[in-house]
């Protein structure tokens, strides 16, 4: 959706959309580089989701506008986006499950790593937690 050409260019374009992020918002990110990376990206004029994607119904429009908030505590969550009009026709109450604690990703946030490690980070957590369920499910029918 934002493409750009480095970190920077991608941030600027992403804020062309949302907007700058206030104070409230920056502090909520708790990013200690979020203030130094922003103030370096310049003014830009703002563009609307509905001029971005004119074909676009007025649920898709809103839908986008929530799931683009810059500030987490401000974004609509997993829940309420499954809720949401738009995605009615695919809604299924009784097949999605809700995680009762915070999913926390453990590779550290503040480090600058090309996205081809990150990727690998993510997949290797996530065959390692499948695999220590696997274990733990295999214990329990011992």
């Amino acid at each position: 959706m934002f493409p750009g050409t480095s970190t920077l260019n991608q941030l600027d374009r992403i804020m062309e959309v949302t907007g700058r992020p206030t104070k409230e918002d920056l502090e909520a990110i708790r990013s200690p580089f979020a203030d130094t990376i922003l103030s370096n990206i310049p003014q830009s004029t703002k563009k609307s989701l509905a001029d971005l994607y004119p074909q676009a119904s007025a649920t898709a429009l809103d839908l986008l506008n929530r799931l683009l908030q810059f500030n987490p505590n401000k974004r609509i969550t997993a829940a309420e986006a499954l809720a949401h009009p738009y995605v009615a026709p695919f809604h299924n109450a009784a097949d999605e499950p809700v995680c009762d604690k915070p999913i926390k990703i453990v590779i550290d946030d503040n480090k600058k790593l090309p996205i081809s490690e990150y990727r690998d980070r993510l997949y290797h957590e996530i065959l390692k937690r499948k695999k220590e369920i696997r274990q733990r499910v295999r214990v329990r029918h011992r």
